[in-house]
Formats: structure tokens, sequence, C-alpha cells
């Protein structure tokens, strides 16, 4: 099964082998995925043939292809592009040191596809940060290890689902560092990396709603002085470059249905403060994105769930919206 190479190429890393990952991988994969773009699963040839296998037969045998085969004229539509060596002492069901190294193998590998032009944007299936950690790797997220990858940018961290789209200025940081790291630059950055997803994705000309730090948005200064000498003059400062948002507002209010259905994407200030509604309303089908880096990054909203490998109850909706959304994001930036 061939298809020219004027069609998108998408990475498609296993996750941590040891999860659900190889699972849904497999499942997700459909002709109506592949009418739309060229995908190469990245990992180990035969833990992924062996998920394939069990779980998606229709599309068994996949051929193996090579960096030289991809940068060629035609690829297969469904391919394996081998990241790393074969798993000798791999354990289902728990994070292992081996685990980990072949998980990140494939997202090194995926990430050097896309920087090369190989691959028009990567989909990552859920990694351990235990497991990453115990082969020795200093590791606080796919996020922050995609970036460095790709040299020196100011990435963050977006999710989205039909329901709603949330930016975090700031993610895997403690809430005492908070008031040390928030400042009008960075907010004013952020904001405009969210803006430009919402162009991206098919949402133009909506507005991006900031939320406030403190309770109630700090209530005029009674509870915290960010909302007055940060986030306020960030967003005064926004609206007069043009671009559309609004703010800050009350976190335990905004994301309600007649609040948010008013914005294209919420912006919170940090990590669980845009995460609980978000999952709450959108675990089944959210997307994680990678914003500000020079490659397009989707995955899924989920961990590694260990409880759930070899069940065959493992869902594939967050891995079908991220692919889906790498294309759209692929689509509209070529």
């Amino acid at each position: 099964m061939k298809s020219k190479k004027e069609k998108l190429t998408i990475a498609l890393t296993m996750g941590d082998p040891a999860g659900i990952g190889p699972e849904i991988v497999a499942k997700v994969i459909s002709q109506e995925l592949l009418n739309k773009a060229n995908i190469v699963l990245i990992g180990c040839p035969e833990i992924l043939f062996a998920a394939i296998s069990e779980y998606n037969r229709e599309f068994t045998p996949i051929e193996c292809v090579s960096l030289t085969q991809l940068s060629q004229e035609e690829i297969p539509a469904l391919s394996i592009l081998e990241s790393s060596e074969r798993a000798t002492n791999l354990i289902l069901r728990t994070p292992s040191a081996e685990g980990g190294r072949l998980a990140l193998d494939a997202v090194k590998c995926a990430t050097e596809l896309c920087l090369q032009g190989l691959a028009q944007a990567m989909v990552t299936a859920p990694v351990s940060k235990e497991a990453i950690e115990m082969g020795g790797v200093s590791f606080t997220g796919h996020t922050e290890y995609i970036s460095e990858l790709c040299g020196e940018y100011d990435e963050m961290m977006m999710m989205s689902s039909p329901l709603l789209n949330v930016g975090y200025v700031t993610t895997h940081v403690s809430l005492a560092k908070l008031p040390s790291i928030l400042t009008r630059e960075l907010i004013k950055n952020r904001t405009r990396l969210v803006s430009n997803f919402l162009i991206e994705s098919g949402h133009a000309n909506t507005r991006v709603a900031l939320c406030g730090l403190n309770p109630h948005a700090g209530e005029n200064g009674l509870f915290g002085q960010e909302e007055t000498e940060i986030i306020i003059p960030a967003i005064k400062s926004l609206q007069k470059e043009g671009l559309l948002c609004d703010g800050p507002f009350p976190a335990d209010t905004l994301f309600v249905k007649n609040c948010r259905d008013h914005f294209g994407a919420i912006l919170a200030m940090y990590h669980d403060q845009g995460g609980i509604p978000f999952k709450m309303l959108s675990f089944e089908d959210g997307v994680n994105h990678t914003l500000g880096l020079p490659i397009i990054r989707t995955s899924v909203d989920h961990g590694t769930a260990w409880d759930l490998v070899g069940k065959n109850k493992a869902h594939t909706g967050s891995l079908k919206a991220a692919v889906e959304m790498a294309i759209t994001l692929a689509d509209n930036r070529e």
C-alpha cells in the first residue's frame, strides 16, 4: 500500500511498551486516518507487530522502513521505523528502566524526523516519568524534553477538545514558586501562542480568556497583587497590539459552560487550575499540544494505565483526537 510523498506524514510513538501505548496505537489505526496522512509508527518493531496482530489484524503485515526510504518520493501509508534495540527484560504493567529507555528513544526519533522535515507532525502515546527516571534520565515531561531536543524555545502546554481549549502559563512547577515565575512578558508570550493555535486549528477571530491567579481573581487586591501588578497590565498591553483577549476572570466560574462558551480558549496560570476542569470535561477525547516549537507535537491527555494493560479495555478517543489534530495543524501550517 503506497502513497505519494505529497501526502502528510505523521510520526506516532509507541509510548511506554509496558503500558497501554502499543495497544492504543494499534487500535487507533484506520483507513480513514490513512486516507488523510501517512503514519509512521516509531518504536520496537516486535512490540508494535505484536500489538497490531492482537488488536488490529486488518493492517498486517506492516512494512518496516528506513530513514532513506522516508525521504524518497513514495512511502507506505502505514509503516514502522525502528527507534531502539530489542526489548530484552520488559515486564508488562510496571515501570522499568528498560521501558523508560525504549519510550524515550521513540520520542527522540520522532522529534528528529520532524526536525529533518521527514514528518510534518508527531503524536506521542503515554510514557512513565518514573520509568524514564529509573533509566537515569532527568525527565519532567514530554513538553520539556522535546523542547530541549529542538533547541532554545519558549514552549508551553495546551489542551484541547471539542468542548474547550486550555493553555497553561506554567506547568510542572510548585505553587510556592509561582509568584517568582509569573511575569508580564511570560503571560504575553503564552497568550500570543494560544492565539496562534486558535488560528491554526480553525478558530480564528475568537477570544482568549485569562484566569486570575488568586481566589476571585484577587478581588481588587484583597487576596493578592498579582492580578493588578502583572496580569491586568499584560492583558492591556496585548489588547493594544490588537490581540483578542480579556480578563482576568475567577477560575472557579470561568470554566462553567455559559462563561467558557464566549471564548475560543482559556489561559490558566498554573497546571491544576486548568488541568482539573479540563480533564473533568474532556478526559476521553482531550489532546495535549506543545506550542512554541518549530515542530507540531500532540499527545494523549492520560497516562500509561498499568491496570488496563492486556485487558483490551484501553480507549483510543484521546489518541485518535491527537492524530486528527496533528493532521489539521500540519495541513494549516503547510
